[in-house]
């Protein structure tokens, strides 16, 4: 079952608690699904209704079947994916033993790398995944854990930030935003 925004709604204030980022806004919509062959052109035009340019920093992620756009005054990324996609030998070869043992969940630690790569486009963003190192994570509740970007020093970026991972329905997203 599709993802509403009326889902994603009812934990926006959460997440803004958790991402320490009150001027947080989400959208998710089923029609930004890549399944849709409308899926760009639809998000063109939602980020032209939300007013993309009052906000200094955004992120967009899409997968089978849901979109999402994450808006902030703060450097943000955002990654949806359909969980079950998610398997361990990718994860196994962008990521660490020790990042591996250490996460949650397969799916987890590569949303999680995921939304850290794209919030860290403001600083000195890395080529690739495998240079994201993600830890500290804690288990709030059944659908939300926490993390951290462990070495976020070496792309200049200014703390290692907060990240959350939300699993809903059959999509798992993350996000990852550097505090001001």
């Amino acid at each position: 079952m599709p993802i509403s925004n009326d889902v994603l709604e009812s934990q926006i204030e959460s997440l803004r608690f958790l991402l320490r980022s009150p001027d947080l806004q989400l959208f998710a919509r089923s029609e930004w699904g890549s399944n849709n062959p409308e899926y760009r052109n639809f998000i063109k035009a939602a980020l032209q209704e939300v007013n993309v340019d009052s906000y200094l920093q955004h992120s967009i992620s899409h997968t089978h079947e849901l979109g999402a756009i994450a808006l902030s005054s703060s450097a943000i990324g955002v990654d949806v994916e359909l969980s079950a996609r998610v398997t361990e030998a990718p994860v196994a070869r962008v990521s660490s033993r020790e990042e591996v043992k250490a996460a949650p969940s397969p799916v987890s630690l590569w949303c999680a790398k995921e939304a850290a790569f794209k919030a860290l486009k403001s600083y000195d963003q890395p080529s690739v995944l495998s240079k994201i190192s993600i830890g500290e994570w804690q288990k709030i509740d059944s659908q939300t854990e926490t993390f951290r970007l462990i070495n976020a020093s070496a792309f200049n970026a200014p703390s290692e930030g907060r990240g959350v991972i939300k699993h809903l329905s059959a999509h798992t997203l993350g996000f990852f935003i550097f505090c001001s």
